[in-house]
């Protein structure tokens, strides 16, 4: 299976390639998501997401939750993030999603602090859930082997 890194801004075209290439991993970096590098974030942040969610039909497609928290109109904890994430969860599974900060690109909107702390304070997420999202998922699409404790 081939693997393939991909920015997002192309959802319709991927969508488009997708039936042709179903033994491709693609990950879909930043939601596929216009994500800003300074405040404030766009005014409907979530308004492509329709775009993301019907590619939760395609086994071979993963996302990457990263610099979800820029898109919050609000402080941390970013309450404001859940509901859209939540129908990320439900399309495509935590099997096939993937935490990030994306901190590099956010340093003057959060703390890398924040940016992870919003993911494990929230009760959104089980255990499991949360495991999954954090790590587990990550190492298995990447085939990147267990963390020796």
């Amino acid at each position: 299976m081939g693997k393939a890194v991909f920015d997002g801004r192309g959802l319709t075209l991927t969508a488009q390639a997708l039936p042709r290439n179903p033994n491709t991993r693609l990950v879909i970096d930043h939601l596929g998501l216009p994500q800003p590098h300074e405040p404030p974030p766009p005014a409907q942040p979530f308004a492509d997401l329709p775009k993301l969610l019907a590619l939760g039909a395609h086994d071979n497609v993963a996302v990457k939750i990263s610099g979800a928290c820029t898109l919050s109109h609000g402080p941390f904890p970013y309450k404001d993030i859940w509901d859209p994430l939540a129908r990320v969860f439900d399309a495509f599974g935590f099997a096939r999603c993937m935490w990030g900060t994306d901190w590099t690109r956010a340093v003057g909107l959060l703390t890398y602090k924040q940016g992870v702390e919003a993911f494990r304070v929230t009760d959104r997420l089980s255990d499991g859930d949360r495991a999954a999202l954090m790590g587990e998922t990550l190492s298995r699409v990447y085939n990147w082997p267990k963390a020796q404790a």
